[in-house]
């Protein structure tokens, strides 16, 4: 793509840069009625990117034809005042290898999924309704700007999804397990026999389950529940495109909650799920841990070359792209409360009468901070104990004022 990006210079751009993107994917699905190839194929292509005159101009294409690239530099600029965050040249090469690679064919993967679902249909017959997916997307991307980035990625990410519905006496419940890794093929990187038996478990928990009853109350959350907590109640509201005129923005610099509590956005994790993989964003930004909350305190939002610009700040690596044909926005990597000191034991301990959310279920959450979560498991607890599971059970708030009773 050098001689590309040369070319493109020579026509008297202000800035330039070509993003390729490859995905070779395979999805195999196990439903009720039967197992299939859902997807074998590669989708790959190139993004053209140019500013002239403070205005921004875009082009997606399979290929780098001269057409494509003089069509997208000679677009006559409207009125813009865009700027945009230069960065020293840097040249570099990622490669995320897999601790547990994918050793069969698409067949054999087929099998590993068929019996997975048998295993949990005979767990129980209560459950009457089993599906599995499994997918797999070995990505290549490659990145080069007029400002001399020159980054090129590969890694691949699994996932495993296993949804399941039981019906008893009139009373439905359905459990689900999400695995996502960047360390190889789930059969391999996670337990399956834990797996089905904490779906059977999930299952039986809410078919004898309670419903709560209404109103506000103490509650532990698991870390997949305040992983979601984490994510789509505060990390939307501290992306810059949101940041800028939102709620979390005009308290920038504030105390929010206690200092036990710190929010942080990584480009990488050890834990085997954080699959955020980005060393390097779609804009060749090498990334940096955001310090979303540090120690109660609002500190700063994550951003991309442009709202970098914007904000006067260095960029942090946010800026993300679905594909090719995606513009690249401001979007989260690994986001998550850092560890506290207390111990699951003690801080059951301090409830007499609330609640453990287990899992989540779906959700939704508004740019006014005020959120809404289904959870899937969860149970009551009185003086310290676990005393009995629930169902048909959501937890709604305010971000800002959740977070102050942390």
């Amino acid at each position: 793509m050098e001689e590309q990006i040369r070319f493109l210079e020579g026509l008297g751009v202000d800035f330039a840069d070509i993003r390729y993107f490859r995905n070779k994917t395979i999805s195999v699905v196990s439903g009720e009625a039967k197992s299939y190839v859902d997807n074998n194929g590669v989708f790959e292509g190139y993004s053209i990117r140019v500013l002239r005159g403070g205005s921004f101009f875009y082009s997606v294409s399979s290929s780098l034809s001269k057409e494509a690239l003089e069509g997208v530099a000679s677009t006559p600029p409207a009125a813009g005042g865009s700027s945009f965050s230069l960065v020293k040249p840097r040249k570099d090469r990622v490669w995320i290898k897999e601790r547990y690679p994918n050793d069969k064919k698409v067949e054999e993967v087929m099998r590993d999924v068929s019996k997975l679902k048998g295993d949990l249909l005979r767990l129980d017959d209560r459950i009457k309704s089993v599906n599995v997916r499994f997918s797999e997307n070995e990505v290549h991307k490659s990145y080069m700007s007029t400002d001399g980035r020159d980054i090129e990625m590969e890694y691949k990410i699994s996932s495993l999804y296993i949804s399941a519905i039981a019906v008893e006496a009139g009373v439905k419940a359905s459990a689900h397990s999400s695995l996502s890794t960047y360390l190889g093929y789930p059969f391999y990187a996670f337990n399956m026999e834990e797996e089905v038996n904490k779906l059977g478990k999930r299952i039986k928990n809410q078919l004898r389950g309670r419903p709560p009853k209404a109103g506000e109350a103490v509650v532990i959350l698991s870390p997949e529940v305040s992983g979601v907590f984490a994510h789509e109640a505060l990390g939307h509201l501290a992306e810059a495109d949101l940041f800028i005129d939102g709620i979390l923005g005009r308290m920038k610099g504030k105390r929010i909650a206690k200092e036990i509590v710190s929010v942080t956005d990584s480009p990488l994790s050890r834990d085997p799920m954080a699959i955020g993989i980005t060393p390097y964003d779609d804009e060749g930004i090498e990334g940096r841990e955001v310090k979303i909350i540090e120690k109660g305190v609002v500190k700063e939002a994550m951003n991309n070359r442009l709202y970098a610009s914007v904000l006067g700040e260095e960029p942090t690596g946010n800026g993300r792209a679905e594909s090719h044909q995606s513009t690249v926005l401001v979007r989260m990597r690994n986001t998550y409360f850092e560890p506290g000191d207390s111990s699951f034991e003690e801080l059951i301990e301090g409830v007499k009468d609330g609640y453990l959310m287990n899992s989540v279920l779906g959700g939704q959450t508004s740019p006014d901070g005020t959120f809404q979560f289904g959870i899937e498991e969860g149970f009551k607890v009185e003086n310290g104990e676990i005393k009995y599971p629930l169902r048909n059970v959501g937890i709604a708030g305010y971000t800002i004022e959740t977070l102050s009773q942390i």
